[in-house]
């Protein structure tokens, strides 16, 4: 009863430390904001079906990221806080889902309580709560998928083997194949410890048919009035990403294996320590190798992949997790002391860095009164070694606390610098404020969905040779398009662009200034306002 309400407690903690201030600062290029920017064209358009970017059709990724961020500006409005909120609540999702799954395999519901802080204290789980993608989600429904297997397998009972094909069926919406990764790799190793409770029956024929009705409806939607759309998605979109760099994402072999434990820190030294002291368990026949080999396979694979994004990864850290408690519960006392270095060793070099970056020139605003949390913080953790509390859960808490401090704080810098991370909300606050908003906004040589989601509208984007406004414009059935592209090679549609200016609009440029060729466009304007890399003529 003590360890679910010190869960209880820690959930309802981790929830306001989410949601606090999530929505404190705009929408940051490119992830964040491109996915942000869509789910506000499907609430704004009522086409939940086509994903629409900058007035261009946008079918990298299958659609429910961005129907469910549509949901949150129904509910809260078209703003951050809006375009996160259901991110924070899959997070808690995972968080659940983590402490209910190692209850499953290990029935010690205080390593669930221990895998589920672990889990919450990866700094890769912290950046997907505060990046729009669909890593999150993914890695939701990919446990999901397991914890529902696991029960099924233990008990037999027929609705979580629905469970387990209704959540590979949500996961496959939201990116598609990559969602059998993790989920199938433990599964091969697990069901070699735990045998079946049911044979074969009429119920897996429909269980898996229930999977393809839902995992297919979007793709057949699309197929049915486009054929073009399923080579598509099935060439360039999966086994071109795999491949290929289809995108711009490709990085080297060792990125994952070099990344990996840094967003795993602090527990990832501890996980390393605790594998050779512990390597008795890893036997081929057991959960935990299973563990395991969950996380090593799909690491290898993601590294052969040429697409790269640490966020991929995700789906690895919840069995992870589970992994280190339990081996870190079985561990002898007297070596605790290595635990608590690397612990210690982390937080105090996180509490170090926020007390003294207020009195570094690093060109960030750091508030003073986070380096007085920090020392406050510091104390707390002083308290905790120094109390009466069972020695394996120092660590524990001491993770945890500085977790906390670590979100709300990086939530507070990123509202506090804006401008230097990427979002561009003082620039769409600067134009609203000067009733700018109702003219054409152009946006210069640069796609910027963060310009469209802050100022809620379309904007026209002048290419000039940048890669990012290369759109595919195959699936689009009309030109309308090209109202919101505009090619300044082109000298038909840089006619169209000297129509535009000659009513009252807006430029914005960033970084780069306009070329000679084109100094007659920024004598159009007679302002300028400087914000960071930004330029507003208007």
């Amino acid at each position: 009863m003590k360890n679910k309400l010190t869960f209880n407690i820690f959930l309802v903690i981790a929830t306001i430390s989410l949601l606090i201030n999530v929505g404190s600062y705009g929408v940051i290029e490119s992830s964040d904001a491109r996915y942000a920017e869509i789910g506000r064209a499907m609430h704004v358009s009522g086409d939940y079906m086509h994903p629409n970017l900058l007035d261009v059709h946008h079918y990298h990724k299958p659609p429910f990221t961005y129907q469910i961020t549509a949901l949150g500006y129904k509910i809260f409005g078209i703003n951050a806080f809006g375009a996160r909120f259901f991110l924070q609540l899959a997070v808690l999702l995972q968080l659940i889902l983590v402490y209910r799954l190692s209850i499953s395999l290990f029935n010690n519901k205080k390593t669930a309580l221990w895998s589920t802080i672990i889990y919450f204290s990866f700094p890769l789980v912290l950046m997907s709560s505060r990046n729009l993608t669909t890593d999150a989600f993914l890695a939701t429904f990919a446990l999901l998928s397991i914890y529902s297997w696991v029960k099924y397998r233990q008990t037999g009972i027929i609705k979580w083997l629905y469970a387990f094909t209704l959540s590979l069926a949500l996961g496959f919406l939201t990116k598609g194949p990559v969602i059998f990764i993790v989920p199938v790799i433990f599964i091969l190793f697990y069901n070699r410890t735990e045998k079946s409770k049911r044979s074969f029956s009429i119920h897996h024929i429909a269980a898996w048919s229930l999977f393809l009705a839902i995992a297919a409806s979007w793709f057949v939607y699309l197929g049915y009035s486009n054929p073009a759309f399923l080579d598509y998605f099935l060439g360039k979109q999966t086994a071109d990403r795999f491949s290929k760099n289809a995108f711009g994402r490709t990085e080297p072999f060792w990125y994952f294996l070099a990344f990996a434990p840094l967003v795993g820190l602090p527990w990832f030294l501890a996980f390393i320590y605790l594998l050779k002291d512990q390597k008795e368990l890893l036997k081929t026949k057991t959960i935990h190798f299973a563990m395991l080999m969950a996380f090593i396979i799909p690491l290898i694979f993601f590294s052969i992949s040429s697409s790269k994004r640490i966020l991929y990864i995700l789906p690895l850290y919840g069995l992870l997790a589970i992994l280190i408690a339990d081996l870190f519960s079985r561990i002898n006392t007297e070596k605790i002391k290595t635990i608590n270095a690397f612990i210690l060793g982390f937080s105090s070099l996180i509490l170090l860095t926020f007390i003294v970056a207020p009195f570094i020139n690093t060109g960030m605003n750091f508030p003073y009164y986070l380096a007085i949390a920090s020392c406050g913080v510091a104390i707390i953790v002083f308290f905790i070694y120094r109390s009466k509390e069972e020695v394996k859960f120092k660590p524990v808490l001491t993770s945890f606390v500085v977790t906390v401090f670590l979100l709300i704080s990086a939530s507070t810098i990123l509202a506090k610098n804006e401008l230097k991370v990427n979002a561009s909300k003082p620039v769409t606050d600067f134009i609203i404020s000067e009733n700018l908003n109702s003219r054409d906004i152009l946006v210069y040589n640069i796609r910027k969905s963060s310009i469209a989601f802050g100022l809620n509208k379309s904007i026209i984007s002048l290419y000039d040779g940048h890669e990012s406004l290369n759109r595919e414009t195959q699936f689009e059935t009309d030109t309308n398009w090209k109202n919101h592209l505009i090619n300044l090679k082109d000298a038909t549609e840089l006619e169209s662009l000297h129509e535009i200016v000659e009513k009252p609009s807006v430029l914005i440029l960033y970084k780069k200034q306009l070329p000679e060729r084109l100094k007659w466009l920024a004598n159009k304007y007679s302002h300028k306002k400087e914000m960071g890399k930004w330029t507003i003529l208007y």
